[in-house]
């Protein structure tokens, strides 16, 4: 309230000295000729005149009624039509494929083993025979390996290219226990059965070496299947074969190779150089009244180091 007084006293006051100012004018226009307007004017109206204005004390201005700010009118936010999404069609979901269960894997059907008494039976058939080997030869195209079991016997034929494709070639010999495949044939009164190739003689069981003798005590072992261990003193060659003479402390003996042998005899080449030491098993008989030994298989002689 005191505020919007000194506001209208200060509206007021400005207004009143206008008025006062034209009345004084008035007068000075009836004052007497050659007076000044001053001297004409009483001097309550010269005082008014002449006092400069009094410069008003410094109003406390009002601090202004904070106006309320009318609250802005909600207006509706408008609802945007609604946009047409095409609904695209649902990828398919593939289905999980079906783990198959495992199954058991059946397991080969093992193949029977014809016993040797039936191998007449089966002329010109293949078969699967086991048997242990009794006997071995060679001849001028390959090996022969008789087989026996308890109800009979059989011969397994390996031809050169067949023996020498087969991995167990050096278990090969007398005592070994072996399983073969192959076709029944019929030589004269023998019975053979003939593999294929190597892959078809398999060595289940190893033979074991007949004793080391002395080589100045063979001839008591005449006929016999025997080991020797010597060095080559000399050799000599044939037609058909080579003649090892080997001897130890005890004495000496010809040992008779056969070609087809010899050349399958590993490191055959330092058989030829006198001082090689070899090992070689054989039977022990006697040719033209000279006891030797005739290895029958390739593996029969081995150069030792």
């Amino acid at each position: 309230m005191v505020h919007l007084l000194w506001l209208w006293l200060g509206l007021l006051l400005p207004v009143m000295l206008v008025a006062c100012g034209s009345a004084g004018n008035q007068h000075a226009l009836t004052a007497a000729p050659g007076t000044s307007p001053a001297a004409a004017l009483p001097i309550t109206a010269v005082a008014t005149a002449v006092a400069p204005t009094a410069t008003p004390s410094a109003t406390t201005t009002a601090s202004a009624t904070a106006v309320a700010t009318p609250a802005a009118t909600h207006t509706p936010s408008q609802t945007p039509a609604p946009t047409f999404t095409p609904t695209l069609p649902a990828t398919p979901t593939p289905s999980p494929t079906p783990t198959p269960s495992p199954t058991d894997t059946p397991l080969p059907t093992a193949v029977p083993i014809l016993p040797l008494g039936q191998i007449p039976d089966h002329l010109e058939h293949d078969v699967t025979i086991m048997g242990r080997v009794i006997a071995t030869a060679s001849f001028s195209a390959g090996y022969k390996f008789t087989l026996s079991d308890d109800s009979g016997s059989v011969t397994l034929l390996m031809w050169h290219n067949v023996y020498d494709d087969c991995w167990d070639a050096p278990r090969l010999n007398l005592g070994a226990t072996v399983r073969a495949s192959g076709r029944v044939g019929q030589f004269g009164t023998e019975w053979q059965v003939v593999p294929r190739w190597g892959g078809d003689v398999k060595v289940t069981a190893v033979g074991e070496l007949p004793p080391q003798q002395p080589i100045g005590t063979l001839g008591d072992f005449m006929g016999q299947r025997v080991t020797i261990v010597g060095q080559i003193l000399r050799v000599e060659g044939t037609g058909n074969g080579a003649k090892l003479f080997v001897g130890d402390e005890s004495g000496e003996i010809l040992v008779f190779v056969w070609q087809s042998t010899l050349d399958r005899i590993r490191n055959n080449v330092v058989l030829g150089q006198p001082g090689t030491r070899v090992r070689v098993v054989g039977y022990v008989q006697e040719f033209r009244s000279n006891r030797e030994i005739v290895p029958t298989l390739p593996f029969d002689v081995e150069v030792l180091p």
